[in-house]
């Protein structure tokens, strides 16, 4: 009876959180700023000139809606002080840019067809669309970033950053995680990781400038047949590996060797320390990819049966065809 009573209390509750449910013009062009000290950041897109901001929050907070010039801010703040929790769900112009911020915050666009700088300290961080600059980054949680056209900047400090289906420059980096590039189409990529493995599912472009480097970890890469590069690899403690013959290699009477395919107008440097160099045909790399996902998926449920308290990570994408 008890229980029945504090659960219809709690949903009372519930129902009668203060909400924040407010929409206004914006001129094209114009950027959209909000601050989040904690709190989901949602963001989606529609085909009007307007922004409606939905919020979430204790009675105590106040969204402020704040406009100058072209820029749009958004923050909470508090009656006693710095405000908690506020979680946004915010609907935008397509076109419109955005610079999205949070302390503890789960930020996820999807539909944006203009700039976006996602940020957070603790929290995963998922940018779908975007065009111009996508830069997405994270201390503490996964990074995503998905069918942008454009320069993105991908990044992690200790967890996965994965990019797919992107045109343009891409650079990714994280500290203990993998790095998964999945249908680039870009002539000039760099990824980097201390202790992970890096894989490139794209085409080699001639003329394309490409990075792949781990410390601790394999570098797997899809090497298209007929491709013009010149593939330089390192490895201290790894083996080279390849699914098509490869022709004489350039010795510098190193660590490091180079492979002339076609008349190698592309750079390509694959550097691991303590991991193999693995060279593979595009098909092979999808099915390393899904392989790598599926373990790390393993990986993160082991984790959250070990730790009963852990907030579980969303479960990879599967590929797309």
């Amino acid at each position: 009876m008890l229980a029945t009573i504090a659960g219809g209390i709690l949903a009372a509750a519930l129902a009668a959180a203060p909400q924040t449910d407010t929409t206004f013009t914006v001129q094209p062009g114009a950027r959209l700023e909000v601050r989040n000290m904690g709190g989901d950041i949602t963001v989606r897109t529609w085909d009007r000139s307007a922004v409606r901001i939905e919020a979430e929050h204790s009675s105590r907070t106040q969204v402020d809606v704040e406009s100058s010039g072209s820029v749009v801010r958004v923050q909470a703040r508090s009656r006693t002080g710095p405000a908690n929790i506020v979680d946004y769900r915010i609907t935008v112009p397509a076109s419109m840019s955005l610079d999205l911020s949070g302390m503890a915050a789960e930020i996820d666009v999807q539909g944006t067809q203009g700039e976006v700088s996602a940020q957070s300290v603790q929290g995963g961080v998922t940018v779908r669309g975007g065009r111009g600059t996508v830069s997405a980054r994270s201390v503490q949680g996964e990074v995503l970033v998905e069918g942008s056209q454009g320069e993105v900047r991908a990044a992690s400090t200790s967890e996965d950053v994965r990019v797919v289906g992107a045109s343009g420059e891409v650079f990714a980096e994280t500290v203990s995680g993998d790095i998964y590039l999945e249908r680039i189409a870009s002539a000039r990529v760099e990824a980097g990781t201390v202790s992970g493995d890096v894989y490139y599912d794209g085409a080699i472009q001639p003329r394309g400038r490409y990075s792949f480097i781990t410390h601790s970890g394999d570098v797997v890469a899809s090497v298209q047949e007929g491709a013009d590069a010149t593939i330089s690899v390192a490895t201290l403690n790894g083996e080279v590996e390849a699914s098509f013959p490869l022709p004489s290699r350039g010795d510098d009477g190193g660590r490091h060797v180079s492979y002339t395919l076609g008349s190698g107008s592309a750079q390509v440097e694959m550097e691991t320390f303590s991991g193999d160099v693995q060279l593979r045909r595009p098909g092979e790399v999808s099915t390393q990819l899904s392989a790598a996902r599926a373990r790390a998926a393993e990986r993160e449920r082991a984790r959250s049966a070990r730790e009963p308290g852990a907030v579980p990570r969303p479960a990879p994408l599967p590929p797309r065809p």
